[in-house]
């Protein structure tokens, strides 16, 4: 084989360009389908945005997670105000008019801020939506299922503040209402705080049992809720200490009305695991700001009230006299 002139060998260019080319486009195919991959195994919905807004990628678990249907993607992806507009227009956002909610989303995504909040939809699911400006341009945002989180946040705090077995307010939220309550009666009003112990429940538990003694209370705790307002509070303090707020009151005579009616709820009859069972309930009250404007003394004046309806053969209520001091 004859040698090559110099005329016919490649040059660097020649010899180096295609392998350069090749290796661009191989890097670029990578990068492509570790996006896919990234996007097809997010745990939630997330889609693309460019520059104009106009939407360029937007996986299956978003259109699936926000109900997205087919026709809305028949002209190929909606531009990020057509999609605003379609979630409006089918409540996503709740009342009010679409141009508006439209026009606040699109505000909030022209000042290029990040952005995270929570919402809920018409169908009870709670998502975490979180907007993230490019910084070459467009925008990126995610969704993520929270409902089952929230739920177990509620719960918890639920069980934070009410009573395992009645499921009423327990010490900690009673206070927290009391404290709230006073708070109003500072710049105007009254309020009554009613300390309630039950008559003749032990002989329930010796007799009957713990079964029997916790299904009692659980009737007791229903019977009160039904005798209140439903901005007054009802709690269970402990054993069988129940402790009842009530506000927005006019007079101390009020409270008095409020003391009747629980005493003859009290009064009846309770059907407890085969037996009728009777027993009763002996009230003690004080009224803010009379008889104190602080949570301790108002506690303490109808725990002494409650006393002194006990020593008058209970089934009665009282209310704080100074005398109860002595």
């Amino acid at each position: 084989m004859s040698a090559l002139r110099k005329s016919d060998a490649p040059t660097d260019r020649e010899s180096n360009e295609p392998a350069k080319i090749g290796s661009a486009e191989q890097s670029l195919r990578e990068r492509v389908r570790l996006l896919e991959a990234v996007v097809d195994n997010f745990p939630g919905g997330i889609s693309l945005f460019d520059d104009d807004l106009r939407m360029v990628l937007c996986n299956d678990q978003q259109k699936s997670m926000l109900d997205y249907p087919p026709e809305l993607f028949r002209n190929g992806y909606p531009n990020m105000e057509d999609l605003f507009r379609f979630n409006a227009e089918r409540g996503e956002y709740g009342p009010g008019s679409a141009d508006e909610h439209v026009r606040r989303r699109l505000e909030l995504v022209r000042q290029r801020t990040p952005h995270s909040y929570h919402r809920t939809r018409p169908n009870g699911t709670v998502l975490e939506i979180r907007g993230v400006p490019l910084s070459g341009g467009g925008f990126v945002t995610t969704y993520l299922d929270v409902t089952e989180q929230r739920r177990n946040q509620e719960l918890v705090a639920h069980m934070a503040h009410h009573d395992h077995l009645t499921d009423l307010p327990n010490r900690a939220l009673f206070n927290d209402r009391l404290q709230q309550a006073i708070a109003k009666t500072k710049r105007n009003g009254t309020i009554a705080v009613l300390c309630l112990d039950l008559d003749r429940f032990k002989p329930v538990n010796d007799q009957l049992g713990h079964q029997a003694g916790d299904e009692l209370l659980k009737q007791v705790a229903g019977r009160l809720s039904a005798s209140v307002r439903d901005h007054d509070t009802v709690a269970r303090l402990g054993g069988d200490e129940f402790a009842i707020v009530q506000t927005d009151i006019h007079q101390r005579s009020d409270a008095g009305v409020l003391a009747r009616r629980l005493v003859a709820a009290m009064h009846e009859p309770f059907a407890v695991c085969g037996h009728s069972i009777s027993i009763g309930t002996s009230i003690g009250i004080s009224v803010a700001p009379d008889d104190g404007s602080s949570l301790d003394d108002l506690l303490r004046k109808a725990d002494l009230a409650l006393y002194r309806s006990k020593r008058s053969g209970r089934g009665t209520f009282s209310f704080y006299e100074g005398r109860d001091e002595q």
